[in-house]
């Protein structure tokens, strides 16, 4: 295509096409991958998406519109810069969600919590537990977590809270979820015991239901915080194993 042939408002319309069409490619696999089903919205992506799609998908052809003009000398090297500017704009954002990505899904004490990258300390990730130290690129892993018994260790857990740390941010003490099926049993409630605080999430309870493929007097509930949301982790009733993400407040 000559580009000579075109007007400012086809340049624009063109290059928007473009704009969405990447866009799109790039946030369904950062969704797919890092952010998969509700976490996304629970991890607040899509904030994260608002701003990447004003910047990349917006800014882009409206500069293109502003300086498109096929008599101009300098037109190619104007849309080449403009080119740049979009993806590194998409870059910076994607790197961005990237270390915002949740990687744990951490059972402590009565409920879930879910760790993104960002949250955890280059050092304190490396003291944890071999099977722990990666960090996961498909979602996040099921883990449990102790308090440790030593007492100068409880206390500096305990202390760390003031700085924004809490115990699902020291991996150190991350331990496999199935060791704290105890502990899930005496947390988990029945799923249909929701509809008595929220009698509004009966579609919610039902859609979760026919996502795990077992009826609801099987599935049981353990509240799970995150980032924006508190959600329902949606429970097997046999083993205890998460099965989804419901968007219903627990609490």
């Amino acid at each position: 295509m000559n580009i000579a042939s075109l007007n400012r408002w086809q340049a624009a319309a063109i290059h928007l096409a473009l704009s969405a069409l990447i866009a799109a490619t790039a946030f369904g696999l950062i969704i797919a991958l890092w952010y998969p089903g509700a976490y996304f919205e629970a991890m607040g992506g899509r904030n994260l998406l608002i701003i990447l799609v004003s910047v990349d998908v917006c800014i882009g052809p409206l500069l293109t519109l502003v300086v498109f003009n096929p008599a101009k000398k300098e037109l190619r090297r104007d849309l080449a810069i403009i080119a740049a500017f979009q993806v590194a704009a998409l870059s910076y954002g994607a790197w961005i969600t990237f270390g915002a990505r949740p990687v744990f899904t951490v059972f402590a004490r009565d409920h879930f919590d879910v760790v993104a990258a960002s949250e955890l300390d280059a050092a304190d990730l490396a003291l944890a537990p071999p099977e722990f130290l990666g960090l996961s690129l498909t979602g996040p892993r099921v883990v449990g977590v102790r308090m440790p018994e030593d007492v100068d260790e409880r206390n500096a857990v305990i202390f760390a809270t003031a700085t924004g740390k809490d115990l699902q941010n020291f991996p150190r003490y991350f331990v496999p979820y199935s060791e704290l099926s105890g502990e899930v049993k005496k947390s988990a409630k029945p799923l249909n015991s929701l509809l008595k605080k929220h009698p509004e999430a009966i579609d919610a309870i039902r859609a979760a239901a026919v996502e795990a493929g077992r009826p609801e007097s099987l599935l049981l509930y353990v509240p799970l915080r995150a980032r924006l949301h508190a959600m329902t982790a949606v429970l097997d009733a046999r083993d205890f194993h998460v099965i989804t993400l419901a968007p219903i407040d627990p609490y």
